[in-house]
């Protein structure tokens, strides 16, 4: 089975707050609703036609799953924890660098140390990891010769392309998935990569 993981599209908070962490429940906007309806017509070109869709429950990459089911005329499964984004601490969200607070800045230099830590409603880089290799790792829902597209978030995804490349420890994985880039709307692996 081919999985293809997709970025959802530039949410609210990407235009408004586009340096904060962004909030769990920051909706979709309608550039990244466009963004995601050009990213179904990609697949469509390229004869992607995926057996169904997987998504996280927050609302920008839900909403960037309807479109793509819509738009795809593919089942879209019920939203899935697994898929969410990172969950930075409660002091941060919505905020910039400017902005954070010292017991997160605290926090931030010493995660790495000790990556079984973790702020207030925030996850630690350990549970991160192993939501990323679950993550990679559960796709009963196509069967043998199909894809999957599965709607999350940038970290999550880079999370699991550092996974997938051979990293082993939380702290490497979540390093790496900091650096990962990807375009909202942007899949991963690229369709340049499938054939």
């Amino acid at each position: 089975m081919t999985t293809l993981w997709v970025r959802h599209g530039t949410s609210l908070d990407g235009i408004t707050r586009p340096h904060a962490h962004a909030r769990p429940d920051t909706p979709l906007s309608a550039r990244g609703a466009a963004q995601i309806a050009a990213t179904a017509h990609a697949l469509r070109d390229r004869g992607v036609q995926p057996a169904i869709v997987l998504t996280s429950p927050h609302p920008r990459a839900a909403t960037s799953a309807e479109i793509l089911a819509a738009l795809l005329g593919v089942p879209l499964a019920a939203p899935n924890p697994l898929y969410a984004e990172w969950r930075a601490p409660d002091c941060v969200l919505g905020k910039g660098p400017d902005d954070y607070p010292a017991e997160y800045r605290t926090w931030r230099t010493d995660r790495l140390r000790d990556p079984d830590s973790a702020l207030a409603g925030g996850e630690s880089l350990t549970a991160l990891y192993e939501r990323a290799t679950a993550a990679s790792a559960i796709l009963g829902h196509a069967g043998e010769g199909s894809t999957a597209l599965i709607v999350s978030h940038r970290m999550l995804i880079g999370a699991v392309a550092a996974i997938t490349a051979g990293a082993s420890r939380p702290q490497d994985v979540f390093q790496a998935a900091r650096r990962f880039t990807l375009a909202p709307a942007g899949i991963w692996p690229a369709l340049a990569e499938l054939r």
